[in-house]
């Protein structure tokens, strides 16, 4: 405690020493306390002085501040353009970075009025001109993304960060803006925008597959019994009708082994549109195997279901595929079953094999009127 005093107040320290020494000295002569404490007065005093002082001299000078001309070689060396751009649209300042950005150089930017919102691209002009009025009525800073013309005649993307400087009374004078080159980033957005498209188009080409028959572009038989179920639980909770048609190829095989699998191809492709064209919106058609047609019928009671399987069934007999190797005309027929939701059907699995052995009882019974004919 004692040194940190000494160290502090060492003027005070000195002057109280000597005058302890004088004190006790006035012990044998009075003259003696006088000098002593005059002494402690005049240290005390330059103490007090020399403290005052040190501040003074211990004090950091202030910076001065930074003259405009060095302002002005600073905001030339970074790689944005700043400008100052005023109420009219005449540019009073621009650094020398616009010329870096588009070509012009400072004083030929300068020298034209709204220069810059002349060499605005067209389709950007009237969003620029949109943020601008933003700035006069409701926000004091904007950044707005155009395209700048430069000399060469090609364009150039910029962001462009504008605040609108006001007077005292509210007015805008003028705008101090930043732009910075965003051509790469763009470039970079366009690429990614493309890359993104053609995978949500091979995503779509996926579900697609996912969904339909590669052949023939109609459900296969994987989604045509997600819609089946579907229906049957709308059927059973509505108390509505249900019924399907499950169509098969007569003989196709027979037609692959003699006229070959791509007259084979054509004929399922025929079917499957005679099918479509000649069948309600709401009514489903998918292929359900190599050479069989599921045609599910919503709303359609089974009084209804035997005419619309025989119109069916008559159409696709119209259908005819002409081989033009041979020159001759192919024609094709089809054997149908028919299946609808009864009180004892449980579930998708009960209707389709309902369907399978109607079908295999029609095939049958073909088969048995060709031989006794």
């Amino acid at each position: 405690m004692i040194s940190v005093f000494i160290k502090k107040y060492k003027y005070c320290a000195i002057g109280v020493v000597i005058a302890i020494n004088c004190a006790f000295i006035s012990i044998f002569k009075l003259e003696a306390l006088y000098y002593g404490l005059l002494v402690l007065a005049f240290c005390c005093t330059l103490q007090f002085v020399i403290r005052n002082k040190e501040p003074a001299e211990t004090i950091e000078k202030k910076p001065k501040p930074i003259s405009e001309e060095l302002l002005y070689k600073i905001i030339n060396i970074v790689p944005e353009t700043v400008y100052v751009s005023m109420f009219d649209g005449s540019i009073k300042y621009i650094s020398a970075g616009i010329e870096k950005l588009i070509g012009y150089k400072p004083d030929e930017i300068c020298s034209t009025r709204n220069s810059l919102l002349q060499l605005i691209h067209h389709d950007d002009k009237e969003n620029v001109m949109q943020q601008i009025q933003m700035l006069q009525n409701e926000i004091e800073a904007t950044t707005i993304e155009y395209r700048l013309l430069k000399k060469d005649g090609t364009y150039v993307w910029v962001s462009d960060n504008i605040n609108a400087i006001k007077n005292e009374w509210g007015n805008i004078t003028h705008y101090n803006g930043i732009l910075t080159n965003i051509d790469e980033r763009k470039a970079h957005d366009k690429s990614l925008h493309t890359l993104n498209a053609r995978i949500q188009q091979l995503n779509d080409t996926v579900n697609q597959h996912a969904v339909r028959d590669s052949l023939t572009n109609i459900y296969n038989k994987r989604y045509s019994l997600v819609i089946l179920q579907n229906e049957f639980n709308r059927a059973k909770t509505q108390g509505k009708p249900l019924s399907c048609i499950l169509m098969d190829i007569d003989h196709l095989e027979s037609i692959n082994n003699s006229y070959g699998y791509f007259i084979g191809d054509r004929i399922l492709m025929e079917i499957s549109q005679c099918l479509q064209r000649n069948t309600k919106s709401t009514d489903v058609v998918a292929r359900f195997g190599d050479d069989e047609f599921l045609i599910i019928l919503p709303e359609i009671d089974s009084e209804e279901l035997k005419k619309i399987s025989s119109s069916l069934a008559k159409e696709v007999e119209k259908c005819l595929i002409k081989d033009e190797e041979k020159n001759i005309n192919i024609k094709f027929g089809t054997t149908s079953g028919i299946s609808s939701v009864t009180p004892k059907t449980n579930n998708i699995t009960n209707l389709v094999e309902q369907v399978t052995k109607s079908l295999h009882v029609a095939k049958k019974a073909k088969d048995v009127r060709k031989r006794t004919i």
